[in-house]
C-alpha cells in the first residue's frame, strides 16, 4: 500500500509540471488580452481540474504497473547472470544494492536521463517462486522482459533437445 501512494504522489508530481509547462507554453506562444494571465485561464474550473490530476493520479499505479508469471522451471539463482545478460538489451542493469536473495534480481535502467522521467520508478524485479519467475514492474518493461525471458528459456531447451 505505501508503494502505491508513493507512486501515484510521483504521478501527481509529474503531470502537474507537464501540465504547467503545457499551458505556459501554450499561452506565451499565442496572442492574448495583454491583462490575462496564465493562472486566469482556468477561473471557476480549478476544482475540476485538480479532480482530474488527483484522479488520473489515483487511477495509474493501477494500470501502469503489473506482474507476470513466467514457467521457468528449476535454476532460477543459477542462471540470474544469464537472465541478467538476456536484459541487458533492454538497456537493464542489476541493480548494485539489491538484496543477497539468490532468488531475487532486481535490475533499473542504465539511463540517467529515463529514471529520472519516470521519477525512479523504473525498477523490474524477476522473484524465484519454485518453478515460476514472476516480474514486477512498468507494465511495458513487464511485458518486454516477460518476452525476452520466455524467448531464452525457448532458445534455451531447443539448444538442449538439440543434443
Amino acid at each position: 500500500m505505501g508503494r502505491y501512494i508513493i507512486r501515484s504522489f510521483k504521478c501527481l508530481f509529474m503531470v502537474m509540471i507537464l501540465f504547467a509547462i503545457i499551458v505556459l507554453v501554450m499561452f506565451y506562444t499565442s496572442e492574448h488580452d495583454a491583462n490575462l494571465r496564465p493562472w486566469n485561464l482556468f477561473d471557476g474550473n480549478w476544482t475540476k481540474v485538480i479532480l482530474f490530476f488527483v484522479a488520473y493520479a489515483a487511477v495509474y499505479p493501477l494500470i501502469g504497473y503489473s506482474k507476470k508469471d513466467i514457467a521457468f522451471g528449476e535454476g532460477f539463482p543459477q542462471r540470474r547472470q544469464e537472465i541478467a545478460g538476456v536484459l541487458r538489451e533492454m538497456n537493464l542493469v542489476p541493480e548494485e544494492a539489491a538484496s543477497n536473495d539468490p532468488g531475487v534480481l532486481k535490475l533499473h535502467n542504465n539511463s540517467t536521463f529515463i529514471r529520472v522521467l519516470r521519477l525512479f520508478e523504473d525498477t523490474v524485479t524477476l522473484t524465484d517462486n519454485g518453478g515460476m519467475v514472476t516480474v514486477e514492474g512498468q507494465r511495458k518493461d513487464v511485458v518486454r522482459a516477460s518476452m525476452k525471458i520466455e524467448r531464452y528459456l525457448q532458445q534455451r531447451a531447443e539448444n538442449e533437445s538439440a543434443q
